[in-house]
């Protein structure tokens, strides 16, 4: 939640705590960890009365079936939507690949590339000069880092995702920072890199928003 600029304010209850673009302060967050406990919190923006309603509705409902919780929020004339994700940790084991290069975001090749708006390091493969793969953190702060990865599509299908994500990996645990990745439910080239790369699931996540179109 850090990364997404939000913090706790009591055990269960989440409040913005700066500003982070595209990043909005969900009304619930529902996640169900690997060990199938549901953890909830809510928007400081909802009422304590909401807040316990919701509470006691969690513990019914049979994950990621949340209809239930969406109609409370109807029933307070809150419309809402949400998004299902998966989130993973790459292994302690993860290492390094020859092939990848490490690159500053203000190298032409990566500003050619679209990826000059993530943090500093880029890790990248290249061919014939341009690049064609690359992983960068989308998020990253003191102690962890979320993997963004894109594969120009003539070249997918050769691993070179896996490569740059690992070498990625391996630069944020060797200075005792936690890599992760995650994506929607249903990316299925994205669920498919995470098997590949043998990462391991921490958790899926609802994320309920207020729906304001």
């Amino acid at each position: 939640m850090g990364l997404e600029g939000k913090g706790p304010v009591g055990e269960h209850t989440i409040r913005q705590v700066q500003v982070v673009p595209d990043e909005e302060l969900p009304l619930m967050l529902l996640a169900q960890l690997t060990d199938q406990k549901l953890v909830a919190y809510y928007s400081e923006l909802l009422s304590s009365d909401l807040q316990a309603q919701l509470s006691s509705c969690v513990s019914s409902i049979e994950f990621p079936v949340i209809d239930p919780i969406l109609d409370i929020l109807k029933s307070h004339n809150i419309r809402s939507d949400a998004g299902h994700y998966k989130t993973y940790l790459f292994p302690p084991q993860t290492a390094a690949n020859p092939e990848v290069t490490c690159l500053s975001k203000q190298d032409p090749r990566i500003q050619t590339f679209g990826f000059d708006g993530f943090t500093e390091q880029v890790y990248a493969i290249e061919r014939d000069s341009l690049i064609v793969s690359a992983c960068v953190s989308v998020r990253e702060d003191k102690s962890c880092g979320e993997a963004w990865v894109y594969t120009d599509p003539a070249y997918r299908r050769q691993g070179l995702a896996k490569k740059v994500a690992s070498a990625w990996a391996y630069s944020l645990l060797r200075i005792g920072k936690v890599p992760f990745y995650s994506h929607k439910i249903d990316n299925v080239a994205s669920a498919s890199l995470a098997g590949a790369l043998q990462l391991q699931p921490v958790f899926e996540e609802l994320s309920i928003t207020l729906c304001t179109s």
